[in-house]
């Protein structure tokens, strides 16, 4: 990848955005719509998407609630986005502890506002040391590393 190249991808990654809370459907989902809806956000950002069986790992290992009537809500869809950011930096276990939370709608709208708002500017300083802050950052820096290695 050139440098030029690079920092096109660099500069369109940084507009990439997160959908808050309210944004997600009203209605409970069938997996094939959370894999749907979760990937139409995700693959852009992450490159990669997700499956049923990751889902079906996530809710087995308690870190997402079982659905009712193998149906999801905007709570599932919300956690299983934060477990996928968080994945492709960190274990399971350490993601598990930062989601430990009773108000998932809550969490995810300040995660969502922190990350935007670190996607768009990585360039400045960390403004605090926040745990949730650190492990967006983390995130974005490895994604953005692998962009320039691997892409070469």
């Amino acid at each position: 990848m050139t440098e030029e190249t690079y920092q096109k991808w660099l500069q369109d990654f940084k507009q990439l955005r997160l959908p808050e809370f309210k944004d997600f459907p009203d209605l409970d989902l069938y997996m094939d719509q959370v894999i749907q809806e979760v990937n139409r956000y995700l693959t852009p950002i992450l490159g990669t998407k997700i499956t049923k069986t990751m889902v079906n790992s996530y809710v087995k290992m308690e870190i997402v609630t079982r659905p009712t009537k193998k149906k999801y809500n905007a709570s599932h869809i919300a956690s299983i986005m934060m477990i996928s950011i968080f994945k492709t930096a960190f274990a399971l276990d350490t993601i598990k502890q930062l989601l430990a939370t009773d108000d998932i709608e809550t969490y995810f709208n300040q995660f969502i506002r922190r990350f935007n708002h670190e996607i768009s500017h990585l360039e400045e300083p960390v403004a605090s040391f926040s745990q949730l802050e650190i492990a967006i950052r983390t995130v974005l820096y490895k994604l953005i590393l692998e962009q320039k290695i691997v892409k070469k």
